[in-house]
């Protein structure tokens, strides 16, 4: 494959998994150098963003302290992580040239959610897309964020890098100082199911967004 000279990848590591780490493993690989945002840095203790995004880089940096091609920067939203627009593409572009002096090269994301259309036709001239199968590694930190509400200690070590697996418990604990998560967590009573948590979940997400495009 192609090397690349600056790799950009955008999340909220809200915690990091292993699809986020095959993501960034990809573009250490391909590319010279990779910038990595840190998204919805302004928010913590929300749904979608109950992490500081200083304890979400704290996370990613017990796992890539030594890598020196690495670079992890916070990135505010424009408005909310749900307003993703036409202004929204020269936003990421104008950071990553702030960050690195020039554009991105390549942007690397998984399947299930592209950034093609976050940019125009003329943003990503010379800018390549490329895209991991996430289906090769199933989980979201939606669904992560679950399994630590839940106490599933299991599932944990088998979603997220080796490096933060004696995090639990204080990832837990920083879980549970987000009021929603503390309600949800009532909400679903004796039944600590994953599908409750979704269900619970779903609802929530769906009051969420619509408050906050309400405010736009």
């Amino acid at each position: 494959m192609k090397r690349y000279k600056l790799g950009l990848i955008c999340g909220r590591f809200s915690p990091i998994h292993n699809g986020h780490k095959m993501i960034i493993d990809k573009s250490l690989e391909i590319c010279d150098r990779t910038l990595v945002f840190v998204g919805s840095a302004q928010e913590s203790g929300t749904l979608r963003n109950p992490f500081s995004a200083d304890f979400r880089i704290d996370l990613l940096r017990k796992i890539y302290s030594e890598n020196r091609k690495l670079r992890i920067e916070k990135l505010d939203d424009m408005t909310n992580e749900y307003d993703i627009n036409s202004l929204w593409g020269q936003y990421v572009i104008d950071k990553t040239i702030e960050c690195e002096g020039r554009k991105a090269d390549a942007i690397i994301s998984g399947n299930d959610e592209s950034r093609k259309d976050w940019f125009s036709a003329g943003q990503m001239k010379n800018v390549k897309e490329v895209l991991l199968d996430r289906r090769m590694i199933s989980i979201s930190a939606t669904k992560l964020r679950g399994y630590i509400l839940i106490g599933d200690l299991r599932a944990w070590k088998r979603y997220v890098p080796n490096e933060i697996i004696p995090e639990f418990d204080r990832v837990r604990e920083e879980l549970l100082k987000s009021k929603i998560y503390s309600l949800i967590l009532d909400e679903m009573g004796e039944n600590l199911s994953i599908e409750n948590y979704e269900k619970i979940y779903s609802i929530y997400e769906k009051e969420d967004k619509k408050i906050k495009m309400s405010n736009i």
